[in-house]
């Protein structure tokens, strides 16, 4: 197909992927004369396998990156509004975390939903392509063509962003990063009602003899209700060849704190496995006429799992420097490489200490009991929070 072919329709951007990343880019792009098309492969709102917390910068980041959707965050249910971290580690005393920053957990079927409508809301410049999957990619002439065979519909534009999570088919065409089971995590998570004992403003987090390098999440919801997940480094799956669904179940029923707080409870739906790909290496996340942001991008904080975060942060630079982009009319890997550098000067440092912390656990696991010995102490405890 040559450019001139009715069949295809130009876009000035294409993001590929509607979760926090992409809709966060789009978002940014809303003030711009630019027409901006956003795919994704599914129809919203949709189930996202995930742990549900949305802490750190990402709320924070969006009141920035788009101020009239502030009403939508704050009415925002079912949410939980997070406080506090409880930090079990291998049956020590607990010890809590407080968060400085808004944090909520709610379920990404409903956080992702409000982030689409906030696009059909505040951005008209952008048009949003549900059911859509993405089948070609290829390199055209001033740019990027993708279609979708069984559609038989084209789109052509001089930049697109890869949001498209995990299994990204923008990164395995434009680079070629392969998956590292050293830099990856893998999890599973279901959803429990009927919970004793569930505190509404805090996220609880075990990490559990014979279930070492992973942990146990137990995230509220809502009053009872919880998101429930067991995550651990891929390699250390395949070493020890564990069941994370077994593992899930078995420390729920086998942890006397957790135990008869589960007792009467039900599970909701299906114990559902996914895969992380961990910041704790950088891969391509730029070039020709493409940018890759959030999952896509291998963004994944390697010691918490949080991923949403730092797909907000990559999401808003991505559409910061596609504007620059434009400006200029340069679209090369040259060019683009100011996105590398602009979302590292964000994330960049707390990567590496995550990164530097999980590496120094794997070899040394006798830390943890240390860690939890100092934390243990009200006077070590305060003076460490300073710098948590």
């Amino acid at each position: 197909m040559n450019k001139t072919n009715p069949e295809i329709k130009h876009y000035d951007v294409i993001i590929v992927g509607g979760g926090p990343a992409g809709t966060t880019c789009a978002l940014q792009l809303r003030h711009t004369n630019l027409r901006v098309l956003l795919i994704d492969k599914a129809t919203f709102p949709r189930v996202k396998i995930c742990g549900d917390a949305v802490v750190g910068r990402s709320i924070k980041t969006l009141r920035k990156c788009c101020p009239e959707m502030s009403d939508m965050l704050d009415t925002l249910t079912p949410k939980a509004r997070i406080t506090k971290t409880r930090l079990s580690i291998l049956q020590h005393k607990p010890f809590e975390i407080n968060w400085v920053n808004e944090a909520y957990c709610c379920t990404r079927y409903d956080f992702d939903n409000m982030l689409m409508q906030a696009v059909k809301q505040f951005a008209p410049n952008v048009t949003i392509l549900e059911n859509f999957s993405v089948d070609y990619v290829g390199n055209t002439d001033g740019g990027v063509h993708i279609s979708n065979t069984k559609s038989g519909q084209h789109f052509k534009t001089p930049i697109i962003v890869g949001c498209d999570g995990a299994q990204s088919v923008i990164a395995k065409k434009m680079t070629t990063t392969k998956l590292s089971h050293h830099d990856h995590a893998a999890a599973v998570r279901t959803y429990f009602k009927g919970v004793k004992g569930l505190d509404y403003n805090t996220t609880e987090v075990y990490l559990l003899k014979g279930y070492l390098p992973g942990y146990l999440w137990v995230f509220p919801i809502s009053e009872g209700f919880a998101n429930v997940g067991f995550g651990m480094l891929s390699e250390a799956v395949s070493a020890q060849k564990f069941n994370l669904r077994e593992a899930l179940l078995d420390c729920i029923h086998s942890t006397p704190a957790l135990r008869s707080r589960f007792e009467n409870s039900e599970q909701v739906g299906k114990l559902e496995g996914f895969g992380l790909p961990l910041g704790s290496r950088r891969v391509q996340m730029s070039g020709n006429h493409f940018l890759l942001a959030g999952d896509a991008a291998s963004l994944i904080d390697p010691t918490s799992g949080d991923g949403i975060s730092n797909a907000i942060v990559s999401g808003k630079v991505a559409g910061e420097t596609i504007i620059e982009a434009h400006k200029n009319k340069d679209f090369s890997a040259h060019f683009l490489q100011q996105y590398d550098k602009n979302v590292f000067k964000i994330i960049g440092e707390e990567l590496r200490k995550s990164t530097f912390g999980l590496r120094i656990l794997m070899k040394m696991p006798f830390l943890h009991h240390v860690g939890a010995f100092l934390m243990g102490n009200s006077v070590i405890n305060r003076f460490a929070k300073r710098f948590i």
